[in-house]
């Protein structure tokens, strides 16, 4: 069986298909052997007790402060995990059927709603309420036991199934062991997508219903490259997909090997090509790719599971390491680009969180965060060359508020005594409209520009990046991105400061040579794509780029923009972009 979706993220991979569905914890449907049986109905029992034992301390608790009248309702909660209908059955499914317990508790869940649904009565169907909280609660406990399976521990090597995962969930998983990545939902520029992407990790979304079609322990060939997932291949094809793969690996290899060759056109160029990092460990993987340092640090890594602000002496020690993995290319660090609800989840959500309070707004909230990761980074500094880079930057008002942070960070630190530098490099990542629309102004403060195409293509669009009802909407080559890049880069060029591309843009062999052809002449992207975007650079004339951009903007459909940069530029749709020694 052949499902086709959007390869986002190259290369082959073979193996054992790992169904994840998002319940309170993320489950596996998991087939054990005989021998693991009765361990799994232990780990469901012992999960029982514990849940029992907390909704107990709940109900006393809320006992002694509010009395028994609202105590009471945990008294139903405490006779569902007495029930058989939910624990027997459970049970039952785990012996019968040698299912995983939390995919059998899952299963048996699904009975249960069916059930609560069909009563008449509506008192009792809003028990079901009650039913979920339970489960959920119970689900949680699994994954707490000992063994249990998580996103950070997965049992074994595996292609990841998915509906659609999380940038939390992927900022946690054990990549080590993901082979590959399929899912439902999702789209070039999602956040699974870039990650896949950073840890050459080959991955296909947009597949609708693969967590349906794609049986658990199934074997599976993910086609990263041409979005094609299919599902127990036969004898030869396996074959075939092998040496394909064999052949992607030893591909691989001569790609690194380019690593040192510089980024230079035909016809003299010199391009500057540097990596983007989402962990510390990418920035020693864009070093073995050939990158001229970071381009785009995404600082949220350091606030952890927990979401909370790192000291600053741990983010010195983190920037420290970034700089030294790179040495002597420059780090570029984005200050926290995190909202209320990134901070508190669970908490009060914004009615739209993309448009609410969040990064720089949040600093006339609470400024002690942000001042503190400035102060790091001033105190880094010293050691190698540093960039600070704000984001969701509206306008001059706010540079002109980061740029008061960075001065009183400085004072602070001379108060102190405590050694920094204090004309660390102050630059904006341009992603609202009206940034783009005030670069000149922009300019008066910024000592550089970013643009980071992701988030400023879904403003531009009016399209949710991540929402797979309209992801076919978001096209990076749409006229009015292009139109809106070109005048980035003519004010940019026309103020004397630096102006570089961070987003997913850049890792687009075609996309890059736009970007050049527009002016661009600093690039940041994922590690594994810094090879193959060198290879098409190398292969033109800037002025050939220069000459098709501009007829691009004449162009009236994103389709139209794409096939004239082809012929332009000779470069073919799924072509090897290799260059030559």
């Amino acid at each position: 069986m052949e499902l086709l979706g959007k390869g986002v993220s190259p290369g082959i991979a073979v193996g054992e298909a790992l169904l994840v569905e998002r319940e309170a914890v993320p489950v596996f449907r998991l087939l054990l052997g005989p021998d693991l049986v009765e361990s799994e109905v232990h780990r469901l029992r012992r999960a029982v007790e514990v849940s029992q034992a907390q909704l107990r301390a709940i109900k006393d608790r809320l006992s002694l402060e509010v009395g028994s009248l609202h105590a009471y309702i945990f008294d139903a909660q405490l006779l569902m995990l007495d029930d058989p209908l939910l624990v027997d059955r459970t049970v039952a499914v785990i012996r019968e059927e040698h299912l995983n317990a939390a995919w059998a508790l899952r299963a048996v869940a699904e009975q249960l709603h069916e059930l609560f649904d069909d009563f008449g009565d509506a008192y009792l169907r809003e028990r079901r309420t009650d039913l979920d909280d339970v489960l959920g609660r119970l689900q949680l406990n699994l994954a707490g036991a000992q063994d249990a399976p998580s996103l950070s521990r997965l049992p074994r090597p595996s292609v990841l199934v998915a509906r659609d995962i999380t940038p939390s969930e992927a900022g946690e998983l054990d990549w080590e062991r993901v082979l590959a990545v399929v899912t439902d939902h999702g789209s070039p520029s999602s956040h699974t997508a870039i990650l896949a992407r950073s840890r050459g990790v080959p991955a296909v979304v947009g597949l609708k219903d693969a967590t349906r079609r794609i049986p658990a322990g199934a074997l599976v060939v993910v086609d990263g490259d041409l979005g094609r997932v299919e599902v127990e291949p036969s004898q030869p094809a396996l074959v075939n997909y092998r040496e394909a793969q064999q052949r992607a690996e030893v591909e691989e290899q001569r790609l690194i090997g380019t690593r040192t060759l510089p980024a230079v056109t035909r016809d003299g160029v010199t391009l500057c090509l540097q990596a983007n990092a989402e962990f510390p460990e990418e920035a020693r993987s864009g070093a073995l790719y050939g990158a001229q340092g970071i381009g785009l640090f995404r600082s949220e890594y350091l606030l952890g599971r927990s979401r909370d602000f790192p000291s600053e002496q741990r983010q010195v020690d983190v920037y420290l390491g970034l700089l030294e993995a790179v040495r002597p290319y420059p780090v570029t660090v984005r200050t926290w680009d995190v909202g209320r609800e990134d901070l508190a989840p669970g908490g009060p959500s914004s009615p739209n969180p993309a448009l609410g309070e969040r990064a720089l707004r949040l600093l006339t909230r609470d400024p002690a965060p942000f001042l503190n990761q400035v102060r790091a980074l001033l105190r880094t500094a010293l050691e190698g060359p540093i960039r600070i880079m704000f984001p969701f930057v509206s306008g001059p008002r706010d540079l002109h508020l980061a740029r008061e942070l960075v001065a009183r960070a400085a004072e602070s630190l001379a108060r102190e005594g405590m050694p920094h530098r204090s004309d660390v490099p102050v630059g904006v990542t341009l992603e609202l409209p009206s940034a783009a629309l005030t670069v000149d102004l922009l300019a008066r403060e910024a000592d550089f520009f970013s643009v980071g195409t992701n988030d400023l293509i879904q403003y531009l669009l009016a399209v949710d990046r991540v929402d797979p009802r309209v992801a076919r909407l978001y096209e990076p080559l749409h006229p009015g991105v292009v139109r809106t890049l070109q005048r980035i880069a003519d004010a940019a060029a026309a103020a004397g400061r630096p102006l570089s591309v961070c987003g997913e843009m850049a890792s687009d062999p075609l996309q890059a040579l736009l970007l050049m052809g527009l002016g661009v002449r600093e690039l940041s992207m994922s590690p594994h794509a810094i090879p193959r975007v060198k290879a098409v650079l190398r292969s033109v004339a800037a002025a050939e780029a220069r000459q098709a951009a501009l007829e691009c903007l004449d162009l009236a459909t994103a389709s139209e923009i794409e096939d004239h940069l082809r012929r332009r530029l000779g470069v073919a749709p799924g072509a090897s972009l290799v260059a030559s020694s």
